[in-house]
């Protein structure tokens, strides 16, 4: 009994498998079917665009087209299970001015999937039952570039001058978006920076009040800028002045007033680390004519670093303490000299040198003329008459007594044979 059962359920498959051959194979009846987002492309903009800076910017057709057909029932499960092949086709090429148009569809302009032939099917009814369109024309237009900086330095570091790799960008598109772009701005964010920054930005192009514009339909020359900051250490450095001890003065007679004290320097860590101070070319104190004086000294920038105090140049004032000095004159009975042989002799022609010297206060009224010694050198000078001879002046009985002398003290003498030194 149990199979009698099967064998008539399967009897009944069969039978109604064959009812639904026959029914689509011979007898087929018509039908009908919706597709649903049939896309839509218009061929011919790149046309438009090039030869006529034309532009479509808007249209109806955002989500496709819907389309019914009516047909065999077998035609139309073939469209159905393809519909992935559908397309509508506009031509474009014929517009030629920027405005809205209605433009009409038919069968003509459906790419059908390839199963299905046009003949086979009558296209009914269809939404939007034209596709319309605007028209805008397209411009290019040039615009700076602005880099926006929101970059946080750690403690003792400063930037120095940003650098891009482009400073505009040609944006093209329609006309009257590109009239509500005001520039392309790129965003550089960093925190607790202590390098030097390179960074590749995307653009973002703004109107005149900083808002975002929609870049969906432009065209632009670039979309991303590469930009360097360079992240410098910067460090407070003093300046110092050498001081050369002599005409009767010590470093420990003398008080150094430097304007500026410091000067800010920038550069690489590493460089910069090393550098202590900046030392000044030197004062020679033996030169300095009063105790109290001011001169100027040009700030050498270490190689490697850049001054950003901007100071080219120190003053710098000398004052030595406790000091005194006097002009005194020594005559001829004080002159010696040295480095003659013996088969010459002297004659100092010049008879008086005037001489300033420095000294304790204390000492200074003190010093005599017996106390000051002229010493001419003449091993490097030929024997003649007339001839210059730089000198040295030493004061005796007095220490730390010494004497100024900006320029070298010279004497004139006449250096002649001794067997001849009767007749002078």
């Amino acid at each position: 009994m149990q199979n009698r059962k099967w064998l008539s359920f399967l009897a009944a498959i069969v039978v109604s498998l064959g009812l639904w051959v026959y029914v689509v194979t011979v007898e087929n009846p018509e039908g009908s079917t919706t597709i649903y987002n049939v896309p839509v492309t218009f061929s011919g903009q790149d046309l438009l665009r090039e030869d006529y800076d034309l532009l479509i910017t808007d249209s109806n057709i955002a989500n496709g087209v819907e389309l019914s057909f009516t047909g065999k029932r077998s035609v139309l499960n073939k469209l159905q299970e393809n519909k992935a092949e559908l397309l509508v086709t506009i031509n474009v090429t014929y517009l030629r001015s920027a405005q809205t148009y209605s433009l009409s569809y038919d069968m003509t302009d459906l790419t059908l999937p390839s199963s299905v032939s046009a003949q086979d099917l009558v296209l009914n009814t269809k939404d939007p039952s034209a596709v319309s369109i605007t028209l805008e024309n397209q411009i290019k237009k040039t615009f700076p570039i602005v880099i926006q900086q929101n970059v946080r330095l750690q403690e003792g570091y400063m930037s120095d001058r940003l650098t891009q790799n482009y400073t505009e960008v040609v944006v093209e598109g329609p006309e009257k978006i590109i009239d509500q772009i005001s520039k392309a701005q790129a965003v550089l964010e960093r925190e607790n920076v202590g390098q030097t920054i390179t960074a590749t930005l995307p653009l973002t192009l703004l109107d005149e009040n900083n808002n975002a514009v929609d870049a969906s339909s432009l065209t632009c020359s670039i979309t991303e800028v590469e930009v360097t900051l360079p992240v410098l250490m910067y460090k407070d450095v003093p300046l110092e002045v050498p001081l050369i001890e002599g005409g009767g003065a010590t470093k420990d007679d003398v008080v150094l007033d430097i304007k500026p004290e410091t000067i800010r320097l920038s550069g690489e860590p590493a460089v910069l680390e090393s550098i202590t101070s900046i030392k000044l070319s030197n004062v020679d104190l033996s030169s300095l004519m009063t105790n109290n004086q001011t001169v100027t000294r040009t700030i050498v920038i270490p190689e490697g670093c850049t001054n950003i105090s901007g100071e080219q140049e120190a003053t710098v004032n000398i004052q030595i303490k406790n000091k005194g000095i006097r002009q005194m004159r020594i005559s001829s009975s004080n002159f010696q000299y040295i480095g003659l042989s013996s088969d010459y002799g002297v004659n100092f022609k010049t008879t008086l040198l005037l001489v300033t010297i420095r000294a304790d206060e204390k000492d200074i009224d003190q010093i005599t003329e017996d106390n000051l010694r002229v010493v001419a050198d003449f091993s490097a000078v030929e024997p003649a008459d007339s001839v210059y001879v730089p000198v040295k002046i030493y004061i005796d009985g007095f220490e730390g007594a010494g004497v100024v002398a900006p320029e070298e003290y010279r004497i004139l003498a006449d250096i002649i044979p001794v067997e001849e030194m009767e007749n002078h």
